[in-house]
């Protein structure tokens, strides 16, 4: 019995192993790709996808990506908590940096596409009722020179700064703004305009130009401040028989700065106004002395001591006040070739600004100087060997460098921060660079906080810009 149950359990399951091996057999095929089997294309594919630059929290924009098969591509966000991603269009909810991502499937012709990243910095939202106002010049045509004053206007749900050109009086050819001052809902614009012959001092006020007095053939205005209704711009005075004066004008009338003893020239560059006293830096020069910085308290001199190992050739480009203590900015200038950012505080010794990580020492500087909260930021920068973009800034002599936009990390470039101006908690500071790739085109820019720099638009019939200041007006 069993034998024969043997038997017939080989018999009654014979047919049944056969019929399952031939099942799997069939899926094995289907999974390996037999007739039925979905087919993937080889035809290798590649993404082109541009970088969108810098952008402001609050706004959208349409995202540029294309593939050399032609097939759509597929956006994503790797950022959700900082942009967001529907269909081409990002938005953008916070400030920092965002991370979209590029992707194209596969499909019967083509494999999948490598995917592409792009990152780039999302500016913070500008307050409501906030207004930053940022000048300097364009040139009209660089092949020829001409330049024309500029202001640049940032205000709240605009990613984008509108500029706008300042008149020229009659009978100028170029004009540039240096300096800009915010009082309520009015705009002063210090600079100057010229011609073949000579140059006149100017402010523009809403965009009106007025001309500063002057005895000599040729003034320039390189700061404006403004205080308890009164119009403060500092600059100089020269022409080709006299000495060069350092110039203040006070609501319009010319006041000639006395220069320390033993100097024939100086110049004016920066003013503030603190306290009901007006404090002014600059820099004197000549008989037997070499560019010396020096600041006026209400019309008295001081000579700032010069930086170890030097007896001139070292000057003062901006000032700021703050808990009694006198702050002034500069930079050694020797005859050799390099720089350095140096501060002086009160009349002491001054102080060489450190250097950010991995900067070369050349041609550096430091620039306007701005103080809030008895906190002291620095704007400058340089050249690190003529090869890379190296603005910054300094808060209480920690040094930040301020970095070119998202879409031009990679390109040569020398750049310096011109002034800071805060809102709320954020630092904006603008200022310039030269694309040394692009033969030394000139850009101006703005930076936020530590986040990578923005262009400024160029005005129509413009081909370069500089940045040389930059104002907060709060309604």
């Amino acid at each position: 019995m069993f034998a024969e149950h043997t038997a017939g359990s080989h018999q009654n399951h014979t047919p049944i192993t056969q019929a399952f091996a031939a099942t799997a057999l069939t899926l094995l095929a289907i999974g390996c790709g037999g007739a039925s089997a979905p087919k993937i294309g080889t035809t290798p594919q590649a993404i082109t996808f541009t970088n969108p630059g810098t952008q402001t929290a609050g706004t959208s924009q349409t995202l540029s990506a294309k593939s050399n098969s032609g097939l759509a591509v597929t956006f994503t966000s790797a950022t959700p908590a900082i942009c967001s991603v529907s269909g081409a269009t990002a938005s953008f909810t916070a400030a920092g940096t965002c991370t979209l991502n590029a992707n194209i499937a596969a499909n019967t012709t083509y494999a999948a596409a490598a995917p592409v990243s792009q990152s780039f910095t999302v500016n913070p939202a500008i307050p409501a009722g906030t207004t930053i106002d940022i000048v300097g010049y364009v040139f009209l045509n660089s092949s020829v020179g001409n330049t024309a004053a500029t202001l640049w206007q940032l205000a709240p749900g605009t990613p984008t700064a509108t500029a706008t050109l300042l008149p020229m009086p009659g009978g100028m050819t170029s004009a540039m703004a240096q300096s800009v001052a915010v009082s309520g809902s009015d705009v002063y614009v210090a600079g100057w305009a010229t011609n073949a012959t000579t140059g006149i001092a100017l402010y523009w006020h809403n965009g009106s130009p007025i001309i500063l007095p002057s005895n000599l053939s040729f003034s320039h205005a390189y700061a404006i401040a403004v205080s308890g209704g009164d119009v403060y711009a500092v600059g100089f005075e020269a022409n080709n028989s006299v000495d060069g004066n350092a110039m203040l004008w006070v609501n319009g009338v010319a006041n000639p700065l006395p220069l320390p003893s033993g100097f024939t020239d100086a110049v004016a560059s920066a003013i503030t106004v603190s306290g009901g006293n007006v404090y002014i830096a600059g820099t004197a020069w000549g008989g037997t002395n070499g560019n010396t910085a020096v600041y006026w308290v209400n019309g008295a001199p001081t000579i700032l001591a010069p930086p170890s190992g030097y007896t001139s050739d070292y000057s003062a480009t901006g000032i700021g006040v703050s808990g009694g203590n006198v702050y002034v900015a500069g930079y050694t200038q020797p005859n050799s070739g390099g720089g350095s950012a140096i501060l002086w505080e009160n009349s002491g010794p001054p102080t060489a600004l450190p250097l950010p990580l991995g900067v070369l020492p050349e041609q550096y500087g430091a620039n306007q100087i701005t103080v809030s909260n008895n906190n002291v930021y620095v704007a400058g920068g340089g050249a690190t060997g003529f090869s890379t973009a190296t603005a910054a800034y300094w808060l209480n002599g920690v040094p930040t460098v301020l970095t070119l936009p998202n879409n031009l990390q990679n390109t040569l470039a020398v750049a310096s921060a011109a002034q800071i101006a805060l809102v709320g908690t954020d630092l904006y500071a603008a200022g310039s660079f030269y694309d040394t790739n692009l033969g030394n085109l000139q850009a101006a820019a703005y930076w936020v906080d530590s986040g990578a720099a923005t262009l400024l638009p160029m005005p129509t019939g413009a081909d370069e810009a500089w940045a040389n200041g930059i104002a907060v007006a709060t309604q």
